[in-house]
C-alpha cells in the first residue's frame, strides 16, 4: 500500500481514527468492508475513491450509524479522541454525533422534503443545532445568511420556494447550507456531484472546499471520479472490494508507486478506443437524413414544468444521418433532455417541423407511429428507474418484443433474449434475475439490450453513464462502440461529459438556455471552440 506521511502527526491533530474496522450487511455474516485502517487529520480534505460497490459509502456512513443496512463486525473508530466504536460495538449513539458531523449525499432531491419550503427546512436544522425557534427573526436571518453563503440568489424569495423549484446544482447548495447550519467539525460529502454537469460540478466542489477552508472544517469527499479528487484532496484513499489499497498525497506521489488498480483509475477513459466512422457511414452522411428538425420551439404553459431550470427550446435546427453518433452537450437545464423527449415524441413542440426519413412525424398514422417507436429507442440515465423491479429480466425484455414483434414464437423470443444479453456482455442466466440483483453497470447493459431488442434505427441515450464509475463507463463505451460497428445504427448521445463525447461522438451540438450555440465535428468544436459557453464547458472539466 502506498502511504505518504507528511510529518509525524500528534493524536490531537487527528479528528477521525479508524483501526481494523470491518462492517457487513444485516442478515449476511460476511464483511463487505474488511480490516480498514486510516486517519483523517483536522482541516484536511480527505478523498475516498473507488468503483461502485467498492464499499466507499458503507464505510463512511456506517461509522456514524447512518447506514440502515449495515452490521458492525470488528474494529475501533475514534472521533476527536473519543471512541465511538470499540471492538465492533457502538459505544456512542448517533444522536450525540449528529450536530458535529454534516452529511451531503448523492441525490439532493431525496435529501430534501418536497412538501416543505427550503427556508423552513434550513430553519429546522438551525433550531436543532442552536435552539433558535424556526419562526424567529434571528432564525430567518441565519437562513438568509446561509443561503447567501452557498450562492443561492435572492435569499428572501428563495426562502419561500420548494425543492422542485431549483435545479440539481441549486438543490445541492441547499443541502450544503443545511449541513453547514450545524457548524460541524467534520463534513462527509458522498458523491455530491455525480449527476451534475462539469461546470455545476466544479462550482459545487469549489463551494465545499471554500467553505471548509474558511471554517477550518474537515471534509471526507467520496467520489468515483479520481481526477476530481486529484485536483481537490490533500490525501486520497483508494478502495476496492472493501479494502483500502492506497493512501497517498496526489500532488507528491508518482504513478509507479501506486497499486495497479489505482493506476487504472487514474488512466480512466484514456485506454478506451475512440469510435471511428467507417467509409459506409461517410457515404450515409450525404444521403437523406433519418431525422431533420427545423425551427423547433418548445415552451411550457405552466411555470411548474420549468421549475429547476430553463427547459424551453427555441429555433432548434438539426439533422441526424444514418449510422452516425451525434452528441448533445450542455449544462443541466440547457434543454438537452427536452429535445430528446421531442425526438422520441414523448413531448410535442409548440412550433417547427420534425421529419423522420423525409415524412412529417406529427402526421403519422397509428401503424406508422408504432413503427417509429420501434425505430427510435431510448436508454435513460437511471437504469434501475427504467426497469420494473417486479419483473425479472426475461419479462422486461419480452415486454418490448411482444409489443413490437408479436409474431415471434415463445422459443424464438427466448433465443432472441439470450442473444441480446450475450451482445451486451451478459449470459443467459441473467434472465431469471431481477434488477436489484445487478450492479449499476449491469443494469445499464440490460436497459441497452431491451432497447436493442426491436432492432432500432436510432438509439437515443440520455446521460447513460453519469451515475457510473470510470471503469464501468469504459466498459459501456466499449459496448456502444461494438454495437455501432455491428448493428450500423445511428445514436444520439446526450451527455455533460466532454471526455465521453470526444470518444464516442462524430458530431456535437452545444446547447445553452434552450438554443444551439455551436455545432460541428466533435474534435473541431471541442479543440477549437468558437463560443464562450463551449469554452466554459471545456475549462470546467477536471
Amino acid at each position: 500500500m502506498a502511504q505518504v506521511d507528511e510529518k509525524l502527526i500528534s493524536k490531537e491533530e487527528i479528528i477521525l481514527d479508524v483501526e481494523n474496522y470491518s462492517v457487513g450487511l444485516k442478515k449476511i455474516k460476511k464483511s463487505f468492508v474488511e480490516a480498514v485502517s486510516f486517519s483523517v487529520f483536522k482541516g484536511e480534505i480527505f478523498g475516498v475513491a473507488g468503483e461502485s460497490g467498492s464499499g466507499k459509502t458503507l464505510l463512511t456512513l456506517s461509522m456514524f450509524g447512518l447506514h440502515n443496512a449495515s452490521h458492525l463486525n470488528t474494529g475501533d473508530v475514534s472521533f476527536d479522541l473519543n471512541k465511538i466504536i470499540q471492538s465492533g460495538v457502538r459505544v456512542v449513539q448517533t444522536k450525540k454525533l449528529a450536530l458535529r458531523i454534516g452529511f451531503i449525499l448523492q441525490d439532493p432531491f431525496s435529501s430534501l422534503n418536497p412538501s416543505v419550503k427550503i427556508g423552513k427546512q434550513i430553519g429546522e436544522a438551525i433550531y436543532l443545532a442552536q435552539g433558535k425557534k424556526p419562526k424567529s427573526i434571528e432564525n430567518r436571518s441565519l437562513v438568509y445568511k446561509l443561503l447567501s453563503e452557498v450562492g443561492i440568489p435572492d435569499p428572501e424569495n428563495s426562502y419561500e420556494q420548494y425543492p422542485d423549484q431549483f435545479s440539481g446544482g441549486m438543490r445541492q447548495r441547499i443541502v450544503i447550507a443545511i449541513a453547514l447550519s450545524q457548524d460541524p467539525d467534520l463534513l462527509i460529502a458522498d458523491e455530491p456531484t455525480t449527476a451534475l454537469d462539469a461546470s455545476t460540478q466544479r462550482k459545487i466542489i469549489d463551494l465545499i472546499i471554500d467553505r471548509s477552508r474558511q471554517r477550518g472544517l474537515t471534509v471526507i469527499l467520496v467520489s468515483h471520479n479520481i481526477a476530481l479528487l486529484q485536483a481537490t484532496a490533500d490525501r486520497i484513499a483508494v478502495m476496492k472490494s472493501g479494502k483500502v489499497l492506497d493512501i497517498f498525497n496526489p500532488k507528491k506521489i508518482k504513478l509507479n508507486e501506486l497499486n495497479s488498480y489505482t493506476k487504472v483509475l487514474f488512466e480512466g477513459l484514456k485506454n478506451v478506443k475512440k469510435h471511428s466512422r467507417t467509409e459506409q457511414k461517410q457515404q450515409n452522411v450525404s444521403s437523406l437524413p433519418l431525422i431533420e428538425m427545423k425551427n423547433i420551439q418548445k415552451s411550457f404553459a405552466s411555470r411548474l414544468m420549468q421549475r429547476g431550470g430553463n427547459f424551453s427550446l427555441s429555433n432548434i435546427n438539426l439533422e441526424i444521418f444514418p449510422g452516425e453518433v451525434v452528441g448533445f452537450l450542455g449544462e443541466s437545464g440547457s434543454g438537452k433532455s427536452t429535445l430528446a423527449s421531442i425526438i422520441t415524441t414523448l413531448s410535442i413542440p409548440n412550433g417547427g417541423s420534425y421529419s423522420y426519413k423525409g415524412q412529417n412525424v406529427f402526421s403519422f398514422k397509428k401503424s406508422e407511429i408504432k413503427q417509429f417507436k420501434s425505430d427510435v429507442q431510448m436508454v435513460f440515465q437511471d437504469p434501475y428507474g427504467s426497469l420494473n423491479p417486479r419483473y425479472n429480466i426475461r419479462t422486461a425484455i419480452s415486454e418490448a418484443l411482444l409489443i413490437h414483434q408479436p409474431d415471434l414464437s415463445k422459443l424464438s423470443r427466448e433465443e432472441r433474449i439470450i442473444q441480446l444479453l450475450t451482445d451486451v456482455g451478459l449470459d443467459g442466466s441473467a434472465m431469471e434475475k431481477f434488477p436489484h440483483e445487478f450492479s449499476g453497470g449491469q443494469r445499464q447493459r440490460i436497459a441497452i439490450a431491451r432497447a436493442m431488442s426491436v432492432d432500432p434505427e436510432i438509439l437515443v441515450c440520455d446521460e447513460p453513464l453519469s451515475s457510473l464509475d470510470v471503469s464501468t463507463q469504459a466498459q459501456i463505451l466499449d459496448l456502444f462502440s461494438s454495437l455501432l460497428r455491428r448493428k450500423k445504427i445511428a445514436m444520439i448521445f446526450i451527455t455533460h461529459d466532454i471526455k465521453v463525447a470526444q470518444i464516442l461522438c462524430d458530431r456535437v451540438y452545444i446547447l445553452s438556455n434552450g438554443q444551439i450555440v455551436e455545432q460541428g465535428k466533435t474534435q473541431q468544436v471541442l479543440n477549437s471552440p468558437r463560443h464562450d459557453y463551449t469554452l466554459k464547458l471545456i475549462e470546467a472539466v477536471y
